[in-house]
């Protein structure tokens, strides 16, 4: 038996169009995080603890870059090996889940405050480059390193 030539025709038409449908579903669930100030933050949270230097120094804005070149001359250094030394003093990180929460400020949306549970709150600010939001300044890199930190030691990671 022979298929109808206007039969499949409607198929393949059926087919590439479910095919469209899956891959804008697909793709609209892989946004870059960096497009909110608390997807920023997240991800460097994630970037530290996994020790990636490439991916936490680009999560860096102008100013908190600036700020680590400078500390990375003065410790004969790169800019990312003063970042990377930070890093590596923390020795335990804290828990999302038990030690603090990540919340939007209401006030000021490009500040996003670390809330640690039964202490103080760290606020880092972010800034937008581009449709990226980064974290702004070592002011905030501190504030963040400090919610995020459970314990520190001694070592250096460059």
């Amino acid at each position: 038996m022979k298929p109808d030539s206007g039969m499949s025709k409607t198929i393949s038409l059926i087919l590439l169009l479910a095919a469209a449908v899956y891959l804008s579903v697909y793709l609209s669930g892989c946004q870059n995080i960096h497009k909110t100030p608390d997807g920023c933050v997240v991800a460097f949270i994630v970037a530290a603890e996994q020790r990636d230097m490439s991916k936490a120094w680009n999560i860096l804005g102008p100013e908190a870059q600036a700020y680590y070149n400078l500390l990375g001359e003065k410790m004969r250094k790169s800019g990312r090996g003063a970042l990377e030394n930070e890093i590596a003093k923390i020795t335990k990180f804290r828990s999302v889940k038990r030690d603090y929460r990540i919340v939007l400020d209401t006030a000021k949306s490009d500040i996003v405050n670390l809330v640690t549970i039964g202490g103080p709150t760290h606020s880092v600010q972010t800034v937008n480059i581009e449709g990226d939001y980064k974290i702004k300044d070592e002011v905030s890199m501190r504030n963040l390193l400090a919610g995020i930190t459970a314990e520190t030691g001694k070592n250096e990671g460059y």
